[in-house]
């Protein structure tokens, strides 16, 4: 699989909305024995809530969606790579291609949610633990790490 091939591109047509619902779905919820996904939420439909699709061709690699607070900063939720093209250096390339997105949506700060057994992986990109707002911490964000990435211009 080249990497050079990737992009990150937004979910727009129905066949972009499966794949993101299948990955999410069986990389997020299914291991950690979630049975409550819903493919209908209507935060993947907020006008400045961007669900994004990194794929290779026609290819469905991983997933994102990065929520625009309209003040500069953005929230990156839900990220994951399918398993199959893990440990290939595409959460990198996610990573990169997100503050690009977040750039052109004039976001300087990105905060995520990390879960715990990613935060290693965060940090070797950049991201620092910072507490923006504990209130996120509920359900099933509860365990997770918040972190931010200040990004530069």
């Amino acid at each position: 699989m080249a990497q050079a091939g990737c992009r990150l591109k937004p979910v727009t047509d129905p066949r972009d909305w499966q794949d993101f619902h299948r990955i999410r779905h069986t990389v997020l919820w299914v291991p950690r024995g979630r049975t409550d996904y819903d493919a209908n939420h209507p935060d993947d439909r907020h006008p400045d809530h961007h669900p994004l699709l990194l794929t290779d061709g026609d290819t469905a690699l991983g997933v994102v969606r990065i929520d625009d607070r309209r003040d500069g900063t953005g929230i990156v939720r839900l990220v994951a790579i399918v398993p199959e093209h893990q440990g290939r250096g595409l959460g990198r390339r996610l990573d990169e291609a997100v503050q690009e997105r977040a750039r052109q949506f004039a976001i300087h700060t990105l905060h995520v949610n990390a879960a715990p057994d990613v935060v290693g992986f965060y940090e070797a990109t950049g991201w620092h633990r910072f507490t923006w707002d504990a209130a996120e911490l509920v359900g099933h964000a509860a365990d997770c790490i918040q972190m931010r990435k200040i990004l530069m211009p």
